[in-house]
C-alpha cells in the first residue's frame, strides 16, 4: 500500500497526542509537533524542525501571514511533497484537531486521534487559560468527532500495549517501523515540552505511571468530568 501523505494525529490536549506525535516519527516518517502553520508567530515549530528532520529537502517559505486552515492544509501539501520518500505528517489539538480532520477526511488522506480518560488530565495543574469545564468540553467534541478519524487509539492502550496500538496506527498510514517503545531523549526538543506534564517523555521509554491517576490524586472532579469519562468508555 502506497502511504498517503500528509497525515494528521492529534485529540484533545493533554491525552498524549505529543506522545503519538514522536512515535510517529519513524525509519521513513516525519511528524510535527504543533507546527501552526496557519500562525506566523509559531513559525518555529513549523519549517525550521522539518528542515532539521529532512536537511535535503527544499522546503516551501515559512509564511509571513496569518493563514486560514485551508492554506496551512495546502503547505501542509507542499511539505509533504518536499520531504518525499519520507512520508510526512503534523500533529495539533482539540478543535483545530477537528477542523483540520474535515480537510483531510475529504482529501483522502489519514487522520488519526488519541484519546484519554480526562479525569487524569485534569490531575496536573492546568494553565491559566484553561478550565475543567473548558478541557471537558474539548474532550466530548473530539470523541464526537472520531467518526472523521481513519483509526484512534486509547492513550491507556497505547503505553499498556504499544506494539498493537501502533500497529494499528501503522496501517491506517501505510507506513511500515512505527513499532518503538522507548526512544533516544534528545528527539524530544524544548518545543515539545511545553508544560510540566510533558517532562515525562524525556524518560525516552513509554511508561504506565500515568493511567488512573485521579483515583489516588485526592482531587475532586465536576459531575461533567465523570459523565465524559463513561461517555467515552471509561469505568466510574
Amino acid at each position: 500500500m502506497e502511504p498517503l501523505s500528509p497525515f494528521l494525529v492529534g485529540g484533545p490536549a493533554y491525552s498524549g497526542t505529543t506522545l503519538l506525535a514522536l512515535l510517529c516519527n519513524g525509519p521513513g516518517s516525519v511528524c510535527l509537533d504543533e507546527p501552526d502553520f496557519e500562525k506566523p508567530e509559531q513559525a518555529h515549530r513549523g519549517m525550521p524542525v522539518l528542515q532539521r528532520l529532512c536537511p535535503d529537502a527544499i522546503l516551501p517559505a515559512a509564511p509571513t501571514r496569518v493563514l486560514t486552515l485551508a492554506e496551512a492544509f495546502d503547505l501542509s501539501r507542499e511539505c509533504a511533497a518536499a520531504v518525499r520518500p519520507a512520508t510526512f505528517g503534523f500533529k495539533t489539538c482539540s478543535d483545530t484537531f477537528i477542523w483540520y480532520a474535515r480537510l483531510f477526511r475529504d482529501a483522502g488522506l489519514p487522520v488519526i486521534a488519541i484519546v484519554r480518560d480526562v479525569r487524569d488530565a485534569l490531575v496536573a495543574p492546568l494553565p491559566p487559560w484553561l478550565t475543567e469545564e473548558l478541557l471537558v468540553g474539548r474532550y466530548q467534541r473530539v470523541w464526537n468527532h472520531l467518526w472523521l478519524t481513519s483509526a484512534w487509539v486509547r492513550y491507556e492502550d497505547l503505553v499498556h500495549h504499544p506494539r498493537t496500538a501502533l500497529a494499528t496506527i501503522s496501517a491506517a498510514l501505510g507506513v511500515e517501523g512505527l513499532d518503538r517503545t522507548s526512544w533516544d531523549p534528545d528527539e524530544v526538543t524544548g518545543a515539545m515540552v511545553k508544560a510540566e506534564r510533558h517532562e515525562l517523555l524525556r524518560s525516552g521509554a513509554l511508561t504506565a505511571d500515568r493511567v488512573g491517576i485521579w483515583r489516588d490524586s485526592g482531587r475532586s472532579f465536576g459531575p461533567e468530568a465523570h459523565e465524559t469519562a463513561l461517555l467515552m468508555g471509561y469505568d466510574p
